[in-house]
């Protein structure tokens, strides 16, 4: 055999064992290319990555409702004239206000009840940005002198779940009630109301430490479910509340929202003005691993209460602003 038959031999075993080894490649990997999808998914539920973060840095205020914030949020006033919305930094800057994360921090403020109802930050369309599940973790600032201004007072903190139109129920809500005015304390609560607008008490927490004059981490996990629904309630990252089964799924409406921030409290308060400020804001489709985790002061499965909870119901209708491509919703309350 010459030299050149041996190399043109040696050649075609080299091609032939190729084929065997693409043939045999592939065949290993067809499970996997089948199940691309996935296994995609479950690696970015692994990782934890949020689906949206912002330090407020960039953000600036669109309108009255609305900030330019690259997902769909609305401002909701119930009213006008008596709340507001503003770029702390930026817009406005507040006397002993600094924000957490850089130079600027959303601001919201309730001056006048009988003009507005409720100042709350509302987060749209998460059927389409998280699907069921949500992990929210915000930084939220009350003054160091605030309380609430009569007896047994209740405020509406966050509203982890709120389904969307036209019943715009179930929903739930992080509350604060202050029993006493002289030497307030505070009880935390998880409630809310059911697809049929019965009030829900789902969780209780006595004699709680709020913070004031002070950043605090507030993140709440939501699985909506119509039987088997799950909300988690943490606050500077120790669990507060784990509730399971709960009714949190509307089967006739695919849309929901939630109020990582809300000013909203009994109408006989008439203290003013009330102040809030957000800043840090991630949103997750899964919840990630928490990191200062330490312990669940309560936990609690869902039960009904003959105690009336504060409630709101919201009419909406779509607007697309071509403004940084960014979709919105204009929100009105029915009252």
């Amino acid at each position: 055999m010459t030299h050149s038959e041996r190399y043109v031999t040696l050649k075609r075993r080299r091609v032939f064992f190729s084929l065997i080894l693409v043939i045999f490649g592939l065949a290993a990997i067809q499970p996997i290319m089948g199940t691309s999808t996935q296994s995609y998914t479950l690696q970015v539920k692994a990782a934890s990555l949020p689906v949206f973060r912002t330090d407020f840095e960039n953000v600036t205020v669109l309108d009255a409702n609305h900030l330019n914030l690259g997902i769909a949020n609305y401002f909701e006033f119930g009213g006008s004239g008596g709340a507001s919305m503003w770029m702390e930094g930026l817009d406005r800057t507040t006397p002993g206000i600094t924000c957490h994360s850089g130079s600027r921090c959303v601001g919201m403020e309730l001056t006048d009840i009988t003009k507005s109802r409720r100042a709350e930050f509302n987060i749209h369309n998460l059927q389409n940005l998280v699907g069921n599940e949500l992990f929210v973790s915000v930084w939220l600032y009350l003054p160091a002198d605030w309380r609430m201004h009569i007896e047994d007072g209740w405020w509406e903190l966050a509203d982890p779940s709120f389904a969307g139109s036209p019943t715009y129920a179930p929903y739930s809500t992080v509350s604060i009630d202050q029993p006493h005015t002289v030497n307030p304390y505070w009880n935390l609560r998880v409630a809310g109301r059911d697809i049929n607008q019965q009030p829900v008490q789902r969780g209780w927490l006595s004699d709680y430490a709020l913070p004031r004059g002070q950043w605090f981490n507030l993140q709440y996990y939501v699985l909506r479910d119509q039987t088997n629904g799950i909300v988690r309630v943490w606050i500077g990252g120790t669990l507060l509340f784990n509730i399971n089964n709960a009714a949190l799924a509307n089967p006739n409406i695919t849309e929901w929202f939630t109020t990582p921030a809300k000013i909203y409290y009994d109408l006989t308060d008439t203290f003013s003005p009330y102040r809030i400020w957000v800043d840090g804001l991630e949103i997750y489709n899964t919840q990630p691993q928490i990191s200062s985790s330490t312990s669940s002061s309560t936990t609690s499965s869902t039960t009904t209460s003959s105690t009336s909870t504060s409630s709101s119901t919201t009419t909406s209708s779509t607007i697309t602003t071509t403004s940084n491509s960014t979709s919105y919703l204009v929100v009105k309350r029915r009252r």
